[in-house]
């Protein structure tokens, strides 16, 4: 009897709580401790020394898919360059150590997933169910609303929360999958999805919508796979509904209907893509450079960035920016796509819609380093363990997949 293939332990957990935690500061706790007040010099220490005691059972493994990283890392890369020819005004530093944190998760993601990917992405989905539970906890219990009465927690905004709960709902279905079609894993759903209406988050609404639409094109689930989890969800939305419903019910007839619907409010968004669309009109090859949208537009200190990845890059990046971030996109579809059936886990799936909510949500809020959970999941479904091939009794690059999970 052979023993079981090393996996990584801790370390999968530890960077999941680093790319989680953002620019979560202890101020925020009321603690104010030198140095170590922003988390990630604390938790990115811990890491790499994880890494570093993990790299003896890590040893080297091909990555079937690997390419795309290069692509990430180029724009990443193209990103932090683009800082030297900034404005004078324009302030760079914190920008670029945001893309290096990028940098560095996705290319310690990439190692993993190289590793052992479908398990290490079994567990970061496992501790995106576990994050999206403490989160609506925290914010059931009163703690971290906005002050409009949005709801929030753990330091972040609404729109960090909403995303959250929508990763908690695709990672209770993933469970619900996985497990045999539980009906058990469904349950946290209906809460979830109260937490996103009561987060007040219109784009991250939208993103859902936009990521079940495309679920729906690429599976084409029968509805006698559908009935029985739809049945189920119908009686517990309405629990939730008749029970929790009236709690915010002012608040998402004000924020989604009257606001939105009625009043055309759109947080200045419009305004926001206009002036990034016209500094790309005035500087399309190269763009303003890193921050360079904030530094020329002074809108003020809340509206320091576009709120939409791909203009964000235009403004800039300019087209040079651009065709990178396309790039990057269209190499990790490739890849996920020319991963074999066989191959192709569910646990790559869910890491893929995953990656798709998340890219949709950073179409209408959050910086270049909110776009991080988008990169690391899109990773995870991309990249995965090259199959060994048959040296002896067979030719050489004749590869083997094992049968999906």
């Amino acid at each position: 009897m052979t023993d079981a293939p090393a996996r990584p332990g801790l370390v999968v957990i530890l960077l999941f709580l680093t790319a989680l935690a953002g620019r979560f500061t202890l101020t925020r706790l009321g603690l104010n401790v030198p140095v170590l007040n922003d988390v990630r010099v604390l938790l990115y220490l811990v890491v790499i020394l994880a890494l570093l005691l993990e790299a003896h059972r890590i040893g080297s493994h091909a990555a079937a898919g690997g390419y795309c990283l290069l692509f990430v890392l180029a724009l990443l890369g193209y990103q932090i360059l683009s800082a030297s020819w900034a404005p004078a005004n324009a302030v760079t530093g914190p920008m670029i150590g945001d893309l290096c944190a990028v940098g560095f998760l996705v290319f310690a993601y990439y190692n993993l997933a190289k590793w052992a990917r479908d398990h290490v992405t079994r567990v970061t989905l496992c501790c995106f169910q576990a994050a999206a539970w403490v989160y609506f906890l925290a914010a059931a219990s009163g703690r971290g609303h906005a002050s409009n009465g949005r709801w929030a927690a753990l330091g972040g905004g609404p729109n960090v929360f909403v995303r959250v709960m929508i990763l908690g709902v695709i990672t209770a279905l993933y469970l619900h999958v996985r497990s045999g079609r539980r009906i058990h894993w469904l349950i946290p759903i209906p809460a979830f999805l109260f937490g996103a209406l009561a987060s007040g988050s219109r784009g991250g609404i939208v993103s859902l919508a936009i990521t079940a639409a495309i679920a729906a094109v690429a599976i084409r689930p029968s509805f006698t796979v559908l009935a029985r989890p739809l049945g189920v969800l119908a009686i517990l939305g309405t629990i939730v509904a008749v029970t929790a419903g009236p709690t915010i019910a002012d608040f998402v007839q004000t924020r989604f209907i009257d606001s939105t619907l009625g009043q055309g409010y759109t947080s200045d968004r419009d305004v926001l893509f206009e002036y990034a669309i016209r500094l790309f009109w005035q500087r399309p090859l190269l763009g303003t450079g890193l921050n360079g949208f904030h530094a020329i537009s002074d809108l003020g200190e809340g509206e320091r960035y576009v709120h939409n990845l791909p203009l964000s890059v235009a403004a800039e990046g300019g087209f040079a920016g651009l065709v990178l971030l396309g790039l990057a996109w269209y190499s990790l579809w490739r890849a996920y796509r020319h991963t074999p059936a066989a191959s192709r886990s569910v646990e790559a799936q869910a890491a893929a819609y995953c990656g798709i909510f998340v890219g949709a949500t950073s179409l209408f809020s959050g910086d270049y380093f909110d776009a991080r959970l988008m990169w690391i999941l899109l990773i995870l479904a991309a990249v995965r363990p090259a199959p060994p091939t048959y040296i002896l009794g067979g030719p050489i690059g004749t590869p083997w997949t094992r049968a999906s999970v």
